[in-house]
């Protein structure tokens, strides 16, 4: 393999503490090192004077709909598109068709990906079969074959004794339970139908039986500050969870629906700047552990019909990490070892994933990145196969300019 430099960056790595001007140095698809002044006249060279130099992101929440729904997208353009924002590695959840609970159905899936993704894809596995939230998955089998995440994400698991039964193998197992907290019975209820309460009583119930069970959680797209304040509180007693947030719901109010119609309706919905306060405040101390897409393309059809039946979520992959150095970085004073590391280092380590580090030996996964490039997303320029945004039209401030994969690059804005 090629030998490639990475000349007069600055390299940001929350994982070694490195924040600092420096060049990178890359031989056969891995960090060979890290230093000032490299002399390699050898090798390919890229400047990246006034450039940052990060480990690729991790995206712990995507949606890539294939099989089943490859109008929507498809591995290639999904992974394309996450490519294109900087990711390096994307967790895919499983409602896709087949759904991924058996070994069978989970290789079936994991040779597309081999196929056809253009970054990291890790498959996660489906808890209950056919996302009913019933029967559960044969979870033993995959976990013997290396299965670490389980998810019906889109789909409450409504009924207590599932996920008691879930998180109790989950603990025998040692793999991690992702939980899309919305009650179901509330949620269909219409007068509370996009309240608060929805996540919040399911977020309290949820506490309690891992309480009982033990086994580690880990909460999707957080959204309201109540929710904040209940895993604070479950985090403080040593309860084994971990929670995300979206970009979405960092940067978005329900006002935004006025504004965006279908194409800024989600699950859970945009709240009020007073949870956006409160997940940031969460954001800064722990108590949510990282950024996450949340990537949910959908066709034209699925969004062009009434709000009730829309179909829920947007595209995130190309948009989130330029809403987040803009919002959190230029905005409000954020620094970028603080951002890389929710959108890279805490992701990979929480789930194991490849990525998150640049330490010397591992494989090149690198994100550079232009952090004062101003720019206007336009949703029509974008590599995902569907236009659901609500962004489009937005300008912003930080553009990912090259993504290699073990030191191929895999992406080039120019």
């Amino acid at each position: 393999m090629s030998t490639l430099l990475l000349k007069n960056g600055r390299v940001i790595d929350p994982s070694q503490n490195i924040d600092r001007n420096a060049d990178v140095l890359i031989k056969d698809g891995k960090v060979a090192a890290i230093a000032a002044n490299i002399n390699d006249s050898n090798c390919e060279q890229i400047d990246c004077a006034g450039l940052w130099i990060t480990p690729g992101l991790v995206d712990g929440h995507c949606h890539l709909r294939e099989p089943g729904a490859e109008h929507k997208e498809t591995i290639a353009t999904g992974t394309q598109a996450a490519a294109r924002g900087g990711f390096t590695t994307v967790v895919a959840m499983a409602n896709v068709n087949p759904v991924p609970a058996s070994l069978k159905d989970y290789k079936k899936i994991q040779k597309l990906i081999d196929q056809t993704a253009v970054v990291r894809v890790i498959q996660a596995a489906s808890v209950t079969k056919d996302l009913k939230g019933r029967d559960l998955c044969d979870m033993a089998t995959l976990a013997a074959a290396g299965v670490k995440i389980f998810s019906d994400d889109g789909y409450f698991i409504d009924r207590a004794a599932v996920l008691y039964q879930a998180l109790k193998l989950a603990a025998k197992l040692d793999v991690t339970l992702a939980l899309h907290e919305e009650d179901t019975s509330l949620k269909l209820y219409w007068p509370t139908a996009y309240e608060p309460l929805n996540e919040i009583a399911a977020i309290a119930r949820d506490l309690e039986i891992l309480r009982v069970t033990g086994g580690k959680v880990h909460f999707q797209h957080i959204s309201t500050s109540r929710g904040v304040e209940l895993i604070r509180r479950a985090k403080q007693e040593k309860l084994n969870i971990t929670a995300e947030v979206c970009p979405h719901h960092l940067t978005l109010t329900a006002e935004a629906v006025y504004s965006q119609g279908t194409d800024a309706k989600m699950a859970p919905p945009l709240r009020t700047k007073e949870d956006i306060a409160e997940l940031i405040k969460g954001l800064d101390d722990g108590t949510l552990d990282m950024i996450a897409t949340d990537h949910a393309p959908h066709a034209e059809d699925d969004k062009n019909t009434v709000f009730d039946l829309a179909a829920n979520g947007i595209i995130g992959f190309e948009t989130a990490f330029p809403l987040m150095v803009t919002e959190l970085i230029h905005r409000r004073g954020f620094s970028p070892m603080w951002l890389i590391e929710r959108m890279s280092t805490i992701p990979a380590r929480i789930f194991s994933l490849p990525g998150g580090s640049l330490l010397v030996g591992n494989p090149a996964d690198i994100c550079v990145i232009d952090p004062n490039k101003e720019w206007i997303i336009d949703k029509r320029q974008l590599a995902s196969k569907s236009r659901n945004t609500p962004y489009h039209n937005t300008p912003v401030k930080g553009k990912v300019i090259r993504t290699l994969i073990d030191g191929k690059v895999v992406y080039k804005d120019y």
